[in-house]
C-alpha cells in the first residue's frame, strides 16, 4: 500500500513537470516573428512604468506595460535602435519612463557620488601602498644602523660572539665546497 501511494506521487509530480511549462508558455507577449525576445527584455528593462513606480518596464505585470514591451517589439521590427526606441519612449510619455533622474541635482549626484567614492578609494589604497612602502624602508634603515658584518650583508645582533660568527661562516664556506 505504501509504494503504490509513493508510486502515485511520483506520477503526479512527474506530470506536474510535464504541464508547467505549458501552462508558463501560454499568454504573454506577442512580439512580430523576426523579433528576439530577449532584445524587448533588454530595451525594456531600461524603461520604467510611469504608473508603477521605479519597476522596469521588463518586470511590471500589467496590461499597460505588455502593451509597451509589444510596442517595442513593433518599433525593432521597423529597424529601430535601442536610443531611438528609449526616445520615442521618453517622448511620447516623459522623461520619467526613462530612468534617469528629472532633477537637475539629483542627476548630478547620481554621476558624482560613485566618482566620488572611486576617488576616495583610490586616495585610501594609494595612502595605504605609501605606508607599506614606508614600512620596508623602515626596516631597511634600522638594519643599516644595527650594525653589517663585513663579509655578510644582513645585520648581526649584538649579543653574538664575533668569533663563533666568524667560525660558523667559516664552516658554512667549507661545506658549501
Amino acid at each position: 500500500m505504501r509504494r503504490l501511494k509513493l508510486t502515485i506521487m511520483l506520477g503526479l509530480a512527474l506530470s506536474l513537470l510535464w504541464v508547467v511549462p505549458t501552462v508558463v508558455a501560454q499568454g504573454g507577449d506577442e512580439y512580430p516573428p523576426n523579433v528576439d525576445p530577449d532584445d524587448v527584455y533588454k530595451i525594456s528593462r531600461k524603461l520604467h512604468c510611469d504608473v508603477c513606480q521605479g519597476v522596469p518596464l521588463s518586470d511590471c505585470p500589467s496590461q499597460q506595460c505588455q502593451a509597451w514591451r509589444e510596442e517595442i517589439g513593433d518599433l525593432l521590427s521597423q529597424g529601430y535602435s535601442e536610443d531611438e526606441i528609449r526616445e520615442h519612449f521618453a517622448d511620447r510619455y516623459g522623461d520619467k519612463v526613462s530612468g534617469v533622474p528629472l532633477d537637475e541635482e539629483d542627476r548630478f549626484l547620481t554621476y558624482a557620488i560613485p566618482i566620488g567614492f572611486v576617488v576616495l578609494l583610490s586616495m585610501g589604497i594609494g595612502w595605504q601602498v605609501y605606508r607599506w612602502q614606508n614600512q620596508d624602508n623602515q626596516a631597511l634603515q634600522v638594519a643599516r644602523t644595527a650594525g653589517v658584518h663585513a663579509n655578510h650583508d644582513r645585520p648581526v645582533p649584538d649579543n653574538v660572539d664575533s668569533a663563533y660568527l666568524e667560525r660558523v661562516l667559516a664552516a658554512l664556506e667549507d661545506h658549501r665546497r
